[in-house]
């Protein structure tokens, strides 16, 4: 994904890098703290309760992110047994992780809407305050992927848990059987290029939302 042996590859890698730790970050602490708060105590023991990137990073996921352009942070392992709805319980820390990468990526619009309404981006912006400006818009992009990408009804991605909340039982099954065969499925999505199809529709329309902050 970045030619790390030239200047202008090294350069992108480590505008990249600050945007990917944060998304990541924020995605499965979301997942950890919901669980958290609906009872699954494990998450503390686990050590998961932090912002800290290096609690949330899979090193081979890391790898494959930037080497290939899609990977996976380190899983959020949920003990529902705690949870007073289990079915409830795992839908919404399944949901926690896309909808905090939403909301960290309008956060960062509207920041940065703020800091150009202050007039600190008209005129010449200094090299590092364009290194800056590159890491935000960056990040913005970065969570909305993920919250795209992390929302489709496939296994073991968040959508899946989602939708399974509010299928009928019997149908709630498909989808663990569909489990067995997700990472082939999600292997040939990407290299056919149809996550582009799935993901394109949704990040556009985030996209205008955010496009439209930024035009207030």
């Amino acid at each position: 994904m970045f030619d790390i042996f030239s200047k202008e590859g090294l350069i992108s890698f480590f505008i990249m890098l600050p945007a990917l730790l944060i998304s990541l970050s924020i995605h499965e602490y979301a997942h950890a703290f919901v669980a958290y708060k609906l009872g699954d105590t494990s998450q503390k023991l686990r050590g998961r309760l932090t912002l800290n990137p290096f609690r949330h990073i899979d090193l081979f996921g890391f790898i494959s992110i930037i080497l290939l352009g899609v990977g996976w942070g380190k899983p959020v392992m949920i003990d529902d047994r705690n949870f007073k709805n289990r079915a409830r319980g795992n839908m919404l820390t399944a949901l926690a992780g896309p909808v905090s990468n939403l909301l960290l990526a309008i956060f960062l619009t509207i920041a940065l809407k703020v800091v150009a309404m202050c007039g600190l981006l008209s005129g010449n912006v200094s090299y590092v305050a364009s290194i800056i400006l590159q890491m935000v818009l960056t990040a913005i992009q970065f969570n909305v992927i993920f919250c795209v990408f992390n929302l489709i009804p496939l296994p073991p991605l968040d959508g899946s848990k989602v939708l399974a909340y509010f299928l009928p039982q019997k149908l709630r099954g498909y989808m663990y059987y569909l489990e067995r065969y997700s990472f082939i499925i999600i292997l040939v999505l990407w290299c056919t290029n149809l996550s582009y199809y799935l993901i394109q529709p949704a990040y556009n329309l985030i996209a205008k939302l955010l496009g439209f902050i930024l035009g207030l």
